[in-house]
């Protein structure tokens, strides 16, 4: 495990627990005074808008971001907004629309990447695996090329209830798609909760994963928490990353009504298993 502080690996923040208290520019503003330079914001009104967010507005984002040098890593659209899986085709052209305007504004506010959910399926009942593979293949097609010309990597999340929720479906669906432009953003919360360990996920996805979002939960209820509320076992996912070499971002996800508190202690409690504290990254 990494010990020198310099090498230590930092921690970004992914904004979803502010999506109905605090504008995206504030909470930057905010938790970048704490110390934290990298963001995944979550593209959710009133906090981050899509069609209201004029390229006056982005331009002046952009600007203060580049001034307090803060970077957004990603953007990330709420799942319940979209279905790229759906068997609807009318659902899967509306949802590459919206892909398409997310991509814009992630190329426009500097992000590197844009987290996807590849589609959202029934636990009753969902299609083969064959069907949701055509489904998404179809859906991306145009999105890989868009996100090519504005220079965005589209990162695929492992959520439990979207077409390819475990490591081996997703990391197969991805190598089989073969893009530059597509990567894995590897959730250890998400995996842990359908029993996959988050350990064996990141060795198995090792060379494609891209982003890694950090939260705790049980393997009895899907949560978002803080950590130290679940038993996902975060020292095994630090000595995974280093074993594998990451060197994309980590991000903590965390879901709370009082997000700032829950994210510095859930990032003391990272930092006490080897992650960098948060005065480390400020230095």
């Amino acid at each position: 495990m990494m010990t020198n502080a310099i090498t230590k690996r930092p921690l970004g923040v992914n904004t979803y627990g502010y999506i109905w208290s605090t504008p995206a520019e504030r909470c930057v503003r905010e938790l970048g005074a704490l110390g934290y330079r990298e963001f995944e914001l979550v593209l959710n009104p009133p906090h981050l808008s899509l069609d209201e967010f004029t390229k006056a507005e982005r331009d002046r984002f952009a600007a203060m971001l580049a001034s307090e040098n803060i970077a957004v890593r990603s953007l990330n659209v709420p799942s319940l907004d979209h279905n790229l899986a759906s068997p609807m085709r009318r659902m899967r052209e509306y949802s590459v629309r919206l892909f398409i305007d997310s991509i814009d504004l992630a190329a426009d506010l500097g992000a590197t990447h844009l987290v996807v959910v590849p589609g959202r399926m029934s636990p009753l009942f969902p299609p083969a695996l064959e069907t949701r593979q055509a489904w998404m293949r179809e859906s991306l097609d145009p999105l890989v090329a868009h996100a090519e010309r504005r220079g965005v990597n589209l990162a695929l999340e492992n959520v439990p209830f979207a077409s390819f929720p475990d490591a081996q479906t997703l990391g197969a669906f991805v190598r089989a798609y073969a893009s530059d432009a597509l990567s894995i953003c590897y959730d250890a919360a998400n995996a842990h909760f359908i029993g996959e360990s988050p350990a064996d996920g990141l060795r198995a996805l090792r060379d494609l994963v891209s982003l890694v979002h950090l939260s705790d939960t049980t393997q009895h209820a899907w949560r978002h928490d803080e950590i130290g509320l679940g038993d996902v076992r975060f020292d095994e996912v630090l000595d995974t990353l280093d074993d594998i070499h990451f060197g994309g971002t980590c991000m903590l996800e965390i879901i709370s009504s009082a997000p700032q508190d829950a994210i510095v202690r859930s990032h003391r409690a990272l930092a006490a298993l080897g992650f960098a504290s948060i005065g480390e990254m400020r230095a």
